[in-house]
């Protein structure tokens, strides 16, 4: 499921519908709304946000461990998969008022089993252990606070791979989570296509993860809401992890 809702996005993205996230320019009114352009693929690269320029590096790696051998009639092993990775970031000018630095990592744990013989496998997995992304923040070389964010936990009632937390900066909290509905596919996708940053339940701040290279926020006016609604969306607009199809 998960992987055929990304192909389809993809094929989408490609061909002459384009797929945004849905209701993307209604969520905050008033606030104002910036692009984040050149963001690289899935490595290391420099990046822009209006006028202010900004560097990224990532790492990422999964590791897979296999306990039993694969026979003829198709008895399961075990398996476990581990990803985890790093992502840190300085973003510098007028848009940020400063320079503003990030260090991230996460974690999360798969298992299930593997099926099949030399010809053909199968392998169905589930989450063990959910994404946990923290991070933490500096402005102009000062410690602002930080983020984190959490995937859903094993046994959720939905195949969507939602995730919520929270970030803090000089102070202000506020609630982060994934959004998942798209314009031009039908139905949401598995992976996230953006974030909504809210406040006492109220969107204050939104990103559009969906395309290649170019990210479409939207900021609140209000410096301190800014700040830390700056801080995660910028970090989610990086943020690579190799199991994410989209």
């Amino acid at each position: 499921m998960r992987l055929f809702l990304s192909v389809m996005t993809a094929a989408t993205v490609a061909g002459c519908t384009p797929v945004t996230m849905a209701g993307f320019d209604d969520v905050a009114p008033g606030a104002e709304r910036l692009a984040m352009t050149g963001v690289p693929a899935f490595m290391n690269g420099d990046f822009r946000m209006g006028a202010s320029r900004g560097h990224v590096a990532r790492r990422a790696s999964t590791a897979t461990e296999e306990r039993g051998s694969l026979t003829p009639d198709w008895v399961p092993n075990q398996i476990a998969e581990r990803g985890s990775g790093r992502l840190s970031f300085d973003l510098s000018g007028p848009e940020v008022g400063g320079r503003l630095e990030g260090e991230c990592r996460y974690d999360r744990l798969d298992a299930g089993l593997k099926l099949g013989d030399d010809r053909v496998t199968q392998t169905v997995t589930a989450a063990v252990r959910p994404l946990l992304l923290a991070c933490a923040y500096r402005l102009d070389g000062r410690d602002v606070g930080g983020m984190e964010l959490r995937g859903a936990p094993p046994g959720a009632p939905t195949p969507l791979v939602e995730r919520a937390g929270e970030v803090r900066v000089d102070g202000v909290a506020l609630a982060v989570r994934s959004d998942h509905a798209m314009t031009g596919v039908a139905g949401p996708s598995t992976t996230p296509v953006g974030y909504l940053v809210k406040e006492g339940g109220r969107p204050v701040a939104a990103l559009e993860t969906v395309g290649s290279g170019t990210r479409r926020l939207m900021l609140p006016a209000d410096p301190a809401r800014r700040r830390a609604a700056l801080a995660a969306l910028v970090t989610l607009g990086l943020f690579w992890d190799p199991d994410d199809a989209i």
